[in-house]
């Protein structure tokens, strides 16, 4: 929820190191959040409909959503969740949650401590499940259909009402784990896949392809960018197979490339006017993308030569 109640609510259980909980929430026009509990880690909230505070954890979250619908913010981009998602939100993984479509959403929140996930590695031999789980750019996002998300919910939320020792729930909630990320994570008919390049990137591309902006370079990239430079290189490599730095020089060079056909500006002043201090530097990269020397892609350019 908001980043102040988001640390009230969520504590993990020094015994278990986890935290389950139910979370009905009614977005409204208020300024303010309000929060009701009515016992049984069951929680009523009214939500500003801007939203929630962006927070991150220092532990891992598993969201179920029972009914409605809303939108998850994390890292920068958003998706639309409706009832029978699961999202897998990790510790480096800036969110939030906004209303879409629906006045009302319910959400079971799965939460757990660090030390506790990284003893299902020793448990199953294994950590191929975890480079799966921390690989993606967003939060892992799955789908299950009624009635096994049902079935599902009913298990995780019988977790919090059994009569039973922390130890003997503790050891409950590690079974329930291992078999989530076995499922999730390990069966390759549910691996997760990010073919789609998130609208933030899109985005972004297109202002960088500005002269103004891939002139200036990665200093203005980072300023447009709605997350960490460690972030944004991640996710280039991910979904564009190249670093900021290779896309922006790529533009420059093209740019380049149409001056140099195109005018008759000096070599120096094109080098200069693309932010490039060195000369020699420009020549590098000129050749490293079009095979010839400026020199060479001006003349051959003029002679009606196809050099690509």
């Amino acid at each position: 929820m908001n980043h102040n109640i988001t640390e009230n609510e969520i504590r993990l259980n020094t015994q278990t190191e986890a935290f389950i909980a139910y979370h009905k929430i009614i977005w409204s026009e208020i300024a303010e959040p309000a929060r009701i509990c009515s016992g049984g880690n069951i929680y009523h909230h009214t939500v500003p409909i801007t939203g929630t505070t962006i927070h991150s954890h220092d532990f891992i979250e598993i969201l179920f959503v029972l009914s409605g619908t809303l939108k998850h913010a994390a890292n920068g981009d958003s998706v639309a969740l409706k009832a029978g998602n699961i999202v897998f939100i990790r510790p480096v993984d800036m969110h939030c949650i906004k209303p879409y479509r629906s006045s009302m959403c319910e959400l079971l929140n799965l939460s757990f401590s660090l030390r506790l996930f990284l003893t299902l590695s020793e448990y199953l031999e294994n950590d191929i499940f975890l480079k799966q789980f921390t690989g993606p750019v967003n939060p892992p996002l799955f789908r299950m259909d009624d009635p096994k998300f049902t079935k599902l919910c009913n298990r995780v939320l019988s977790l919090n009402s059994i009569s039973a020792t922390p130890q003997y729930k503790k050891i409950k909630i590690k079974i329930l784990l291992a078999e989530l990320f076995t499922h999730f994570f390990l069966d390759e008919t549910n691996f997760l896949r990010e073919n789609q390049v998130p609208t933030w990137i899109e985005t972004l591309c297109e202002a960088m392809r500005r002269p103004k902006n891939f002139t200036e370079g990665l200093s203005k990239m980072n300023k447009l960018a709605p997350c960490t430079k460690e972030h944004l290189c991640k996710s280039f490599k991910r979904f564009l197979k190249k670093t900021p730095t290779e896309f922006i020089n790529e533009l420059r060079m093209s740019y380049a490339a149409r001056m140099l056909s195109d005018t008759d500006k000096e070599i120096c002043s094109i080098a200069f006017e693309l932010n490039i201090q060195s000369l020699s530097r420009f020549y590098f990269l000129f050749k490293k993308y079009y095979g010839v020397s400026p020199a060479n892609y001006r003349k051959n350019a003029r002679a009606g030569k196809n050099i690509l």
